[in-house]
């Protein structure tokens, strides 16, 4: 517990805004209701495989941040769709979209940001990261499309190019639910 603290300490220490920055009750709200909206979409679960694809990675994944991190993840090789949540503090998402950038990282276990993480620490643990903040028209950040493997390795610049091309058209779609959630 002690590592963890020390670790959110460096993150903080860095630049990183701490992760209450995205418990705010308008936000926390609005991201609640595109996480109902997820099982609606027929395109999301074949965006985040797209995004394995032209990353070359066999994880990809879907976080929308909503006081708990709520993921559709796939894994290409055999093809699995899943879902699943986890605290915020422990998401590489939560740290991409705190960032406020696109997140390179060609090995996690050694990043000052990730290597106290639990899917970094994990066994298999998650080696190489690309991950992409998705945030709404009114720029409200939802979550973070990110792409992983098991093992260090650098990325091309055609892969983060293409990762946040899928990044943009998933954004899209999240304004597509978010704009049907208004209307009805």
């Amino acid at each position: 517990m002690a590592e963890r603290v020390a670790a959110a300490a460096v993150r903080r220490a860095s630049g990183l805004p701490d992760v209450e920055v995205l418990r705010t009750p308008d936000r926390l709200a609005r991201v609640r209701a595109l996480v109902a909206l997820l099982p609606t979409s027929p395109v999301l679960p074949g965006l985040v495989a797209l995004a394995a694809r032209v990353a070359g990675t066999e994880h990809a994944q879907l976080s929308l941040l909503a006081g708990e991190q709520a993921a559709l993840a796939v894994r290409l090789h055999p093809l699995v769709c899943a879902t699943g949540s986890g605290p915020l503090e422990d998401s590489l998402c939560t740290v991409t979209v705190l960032s406020g950038d696109v997140l390179v990282v060609g090995d996690a276990r050694t990043h000052p940001w990730l290597h106290d993480l639990p899917p970094v620490q994990s066994d298999p643990g998650v080696g190489c990261y690309l991950g992409v903040p998705l945030a709404l028209a009114d720029g409200t950040q939802a979550g973070a499309l990110c792409v992983h493997d098991d093992a260090p390795r650098a990325w091309a610049q055609e892969q983060v190019g293409l990762v946040c091309d899928v990044a943009d058209v998933v954004a899209l779609e999240l304004q597509r639910l978010d704009d049907g959630r208004v209307l009805s």
